[in-house]
């Protein structure tokens, strides 16, 4: 470009500039903004002191208490059977079940009773032997004391020559006759009473072989030994059966017994909690369970598998855990009672009756045997179904009640720390050690955290200390805290 074509740009240049210099002195001038800090929005739940009932919940399948097995103890055909001796009937105990032929078995028994008599006769014979064998000895002594008299009679006679010594002779042969006479009757009765015992003896044997007879009539009625289901039958009418065919098989109606099989972690952490409770209250001489004041929680080492079974031991004897039994499947949750409420419709109260003797090698399981008493009864309005064997069901054990300790998220431990909003709203750390963690619970002892602290349960960003935070509190956690503190946190 030429220079007179650069001088003709430069007017329009300048023109813009004093333009743009009039338009910025006529706006006013910029306000300046104080940025302030902005509030993180977290969740927090309050830190207070609750009493917790410890409870875990573990699931089995339901089996009678008592179960037994009729067996013939005669042999014979069946003539008859009880029209309720089917697969699923119910008999009450003394009813008749089956009846085996009985007329071999009364003949056995008449020609025993017979037997019997006959050698209760011969023992009788024998001890009216004994009486008139001791009568006889004794008039036979005193004849001797006839025949000795006259002997010496005789003799005071001879001296005089009023008679001769043939009288004498034989008064003398009575007297010995008289004496031989009397060692027969001794000898006699040194031999009766082993004659007696003999007899005596024999007569026992037939009155055990009458009884014998008696039992083995007896023993073809085959009566129920107690209230119960039929579980199986295995004969029909006019079947012959030898001793020992078993004919079926009846469950108890009296209890049920369900074998609850509840993970070793859960178990320890009840163990532990109740082996507390026991040591606060001296034992298995504390009241019943939930109607004694809260205990306070002492940290217990870990225990391992041994000791696990050692403190459950402990709690059976005691008695000391509460049960409760429902249906599998109704209701949510992983407990009985908080969380559920009106959800379970069916429940059965139980009783510890024994824990299992080792750890299941498969699930890793510990096994608490419970018992429920009348599982067919039906009171009046009663919407229960019977508690029928094989049904699988949940039930929640629980152990006494601990006070002062803290529940926590135990999401919300991290690293051994917890998040706190302070009294200014802005975030700080505390280090906490809990003393059991169950599931997505945590327990801290009493004391861990000042009463009232906010522990955030959300994840700020950046979570540094000093934050300004925007603390609303977290109503999900602090129901569910509130359900584990009544029974559902294990």
């Amino acid at each position: 470009m030429s220079m007179l074509g650069r001088l003709a740009m430069l007017p329009p240049v300048m023109l813009g500039a004093v333009l743009v210099w009039q338009a910025l002195q006529s706006e006013p001038a910029p306000t300046v903004v104080a940025v302030g800090e902005r509030r993180v929005p977290v969740s927090f739940v309050t830190a207070a002191p609750r009493a917790l009932i410890p409870s875990v919940t573990g699931f089995g399948t339901v089996e009678p208490a008592r179960i037994w097995t009729a067996v013939a103890q005669v042999a014979g055909p069946i003539d008859y059977m009880n029209p309720a001796f089917l697969r699923g009937g119910a008999v009450a105990a003394g009813d008749e079940l089956v009846r085996i032929a009985a007329a071999d078995y009364q003949l056995a028994l008449d020609s025993a009773e017979a037997d019997l008599s006959a050698a209760e006769a011969r023992a009788e014979e024998m001890r009216a032997s004994v009486r008139t064998t001791a009568a006889s000895l004794e008039i036979e002594r005193e004849m001797l004391e006839i025949a000795e008299a006259d002997l010496a009679r005789a003799r005071r006679l001879a001296q005089t020559g009023a008679i001769s010594d043939t009288v004498i002779d034989e008064r003398r042969r009575d007297v010995l006759a008289q004496r031989a006479a009397i060692q027969n009757l001794e000898n006699t009765q040194t031999l009766l009473p082993a004659q007696v015992e003999a007899q005596e003896q024999a007569a026992r044997a037939a009155r055990a072989a009458r009884d014998a007879a008696a039992l083995d009539l007896a023993r073809t009625v085959v009566r129920a030994p107690f209230d119960a289901r039929i579980a199986s039958v295995d004969v029909e009418i006019s079947q012959f059966v030898s001793a020992g065919t078993a004919m079926g098989v009846l469950d108890g109606a009296a209890a049920a017994e369900i074998d609850v099989q509840v993970p070793q972690g859960r178990m320890a952490a009840l163990a532990r909690l109740a082996s507390t409770a026991l040591a606060e209250t001296g034992g298995a001489s504390a009241p019943p369970l939930l109607s004694e004041a809260p205990t306070t929680l002492r940290p217990v080492p870990a225990a391992d598998d041994g000791a696990v079974s050692v403190r459950a031991v402990r709690l059976e004897g005691a008695r000391r855990l509460s049960a409760q039994v429902a249906l599998a499947g109704i209701g949510t949750g992983t407990g009985i009672g908080a969380g559920t409420e009106g959800r379970d419709a069916a429940l059965w109260p139980a009783e510890v009756v024994r824990i299992s003797d080792a750890v299941d090698a498969e699930t890793r399981s510990i096994g608490v045997i419970v018992r429920v008493s009348e599982p067919y009864a039906r009171e009046p309005g009663d919407t229960r179904p019977p508690l029928i064997k094989g049904m699988f069901v949940r039930v929640a054990l629980t152990a006494p009640p601990v006070s002062g300790v803290i529940l926590l998220p135990r999401a919300a431990i991290r690293d051994g720390r917890v998040m706190l909003a302070d009294a200014e709203d802005r975030l700080a750390y505390a280090a906490v050690d809990p003393v059991f963690t169950v599931d997505d619970i945590a327990v801290l002892a009493p004391g861990a955290l000042p009463a009232g602290s906010r522990i955030v349960t959300s994840d700020p960003s950046p979570a540094l200390q000093g934050l300004l935070l925007d603390a609303q509190p977290d109503l999900a956690a602090e129901a569910r805290l509130t359900a584990a503190a009544h029974g559902g946190a294990l």
